[in-house]
């Protein structure tokens, strides 16, 4: 092994370096950057996930949403919630003064845990709110295994 001599502006050149990874990495989740299938589209919308003794519940907030713009699938343990807002057509973009409700495609996806049965999944949608139900596996009963003799 060989002896290196500390450098504390080599130390503190590594941390910029991580720290500017990490800000990298938090913009383009952020603007929709990087690859769709493991960041997100636009913007990400804000939810809830809550665990019940018999299920996980997922809240997303989609107001102006409506049901037929949102696709939900899920694949090889991970759930994609997707979809888009669509601008009010009726107004002009010079009109606005302040803007501050994202709009256009959004993406949102959740490892999930290997307890979730995934097909007895439910959605529904109720006042701009998406709520998906994940019903948790019920336990294997342990059996009793006779051994015998030879």
């Amino acid at each position: 092994m060989a002896i290196k001599r500390w450098d504390p502006v080599r130390d503190l050149r590594e941390m910029q370096d991580q720290m500017n990874d990490l800000f990298d990495g938090a913009l383009a989740r952020s603007s929709g950057g990087g690859n769709v299938e493991s960041m997100t589209e636009g913007w990400q919308p804000p939810m809830d996930l809550l665990e019940e003794s018999d299920r996980y519940l997922l809240l997303a907030d989609l107001p102006g949403v409506a049901p037929g713009d949102v696709d939900l699938k899920i694949d090889d343990g991970v759930l994609y919630l997707r979809g888009e807002r669509k601008s009010d057509a009726e107004r002009s973009r010079e009109s606005y003064l302040r803007v501050e409700r994202p709009e256009g495609r959004f993406a949102l996806q959740i490892a999930l845990p290997s307890s979730v049965d995934a097909q007895g999944v439910r959605a529904t949608h109720r006042n701009g709110v998406i709520e998906i139900a994940l019903p948790k596996r019920q336990p294997a009963a342990p059996s009793q295994i006779r051994i015998s003799s030879k």
